[in-house]
């Protein structure tokens, strides 16, 4: 009898569509793939995108949804020495790039959104070349958060900001990528300003990941305090997750050979940037779409042998999904929401 494995499915028809599903799982692995147990699950803002219908459209058949998983190696296919049964694993949410630059054929092959299935399931088969093995200082729920998020931050800061110590960051708001973003820069000695409304999240941000300052974005002077805050000179590396208008804001925050890491679209997809600034000033803007297999292990190694403990506002129950996506459409989380597919 063929086994019965339980999954959320989208039709990027809005979240009211997601819905809990029962469908036959495979019995056979092709020589490369890995069965794996999913565990915990992590959620990201593009999950609730591809849920409305606004990354990829409709999904016409429905998908599995989302991009961010912890689990364990049940079995393996034929010519896979790379991963073991038993194994704690993560996996990389653009499987095909492997490594150096991201190639057009390859991002499609990004999980959860654009017609291919995501994680959110009792049972997934992945290419064993997409999956890492786990740091040993994480829980599942811990481990899920790194796939997107992390990396995300990872790449921003160190892949392609160069962050070093002695240098200074801004990073925007208090999402996944941004309390990520803050504790790599602390592991790395690097001074932070980080933007929030709230007094309280500001408070939080100081007293446990060490932020040397915080800023609220509504206040549209926040470039010149950046500026006092650094003697004059702005920040090295900004992690850009508003884009819109705060963007330009951002570049006119940068010091002298500044990069800026540009992710999420929160306050618009056009933004007015000064040209002239950007040319004196050396600026260098990246958009970060995603890292591939082989940065998703350095930065998995460096979370172990930093130990850093990823911050989790919440975890979910694997029937509470509904709530966990709109808890994180609510924008009250600091840090990562999380569903735990089952228990360890």
């Amino acid at each position: 009898m063929a086994r019965k494995i339980r999954c959320y499915k989208t039709n990027g028809e809005g979240l009211a569509e997601l819905c809990l599903v029962q469908q036959s799982g495979s019995d056979s692995l092709g020589s490369d793939q890995v069965r794996v147990a999913v565990h915990a699950v992590s959620l990201n803002y593009r999950d609730l995108l591809v849920a409305r219908g606004a990354y990829g459209g409709p999904q016409n058949p429905p998908i599995i949804a989302a991009s961010d998983m912890s689990g364990v190696v049940l079995e393996v296919g034929s010519d896979v020495h790379s991963v073991k049964v038993g194994e704690h694993v993560i996996n990389a949410p653009v499987p095909a790039w492997l490594d150096g630059r991201l190639q057009r054929n390859w991002s499609r092959t990004f999980v959860g959104g654009q017609g291919t299935d995501g994680v959110l399931a009792e049972e997934v088969i992945y290419p064993a070349s997409g999956l890492v093995s786990a740091p040993g200082n994480t829980s599942h729920e811990q481990a899920a958060t790194l796939v997107v998020a992390g990396l995300t931050a990872w790449a921003a800061l160190v892949t392609h900001g160069a962050a070093s110590p002695g240098k200074w960051a801004l990073i925007h708001g208090t999402g996944g990528v941004a309390i990520f973003a803050a504790q790599l820069a602390a592991m790395l000695g690097v001074q932070v300003i980080q933007t929030t409304s709230s007094s309280e999240k500001s408070k939080r941000l100081k007293q446990t990941l060490g932020v040397a300052e915080t800023l609220d974005y509504r206040d549209k002077n926040w470039p010149d305090q950046v500026r006092d805050l650094t003697s004059g000179r702005g920040v090295d590396i900004v992690v850009e997750l508003a884009g819109g208008d705060c963007l330009g804001r951002s570049i006119e925050a940068c010091n002298y050979g500044g990069r800026v890491g540009v992710i999420g679209v929160l306050d618009g997809l056009e933004s007015r940037i000064n040209v002239f600034s950007l040319i004196m000033r050396q600026v260098s803007l990246r958009g970060i779409y995603m890292e591939s297999v082989a940065e998703l292990d350095r930065f998995a190694r460096a979370v172990e042998a930093g130990k850093l403990t990823p911050v989790i506002d919440r975890i979910f129950g694997f029937d509470d999904v509904m709530a966990a996506y709109a808890y994180l459409e609510s924008q009250h989380h600091f840090g990562k929401v999380v569903i735990r597919v089952r228990d360890d």
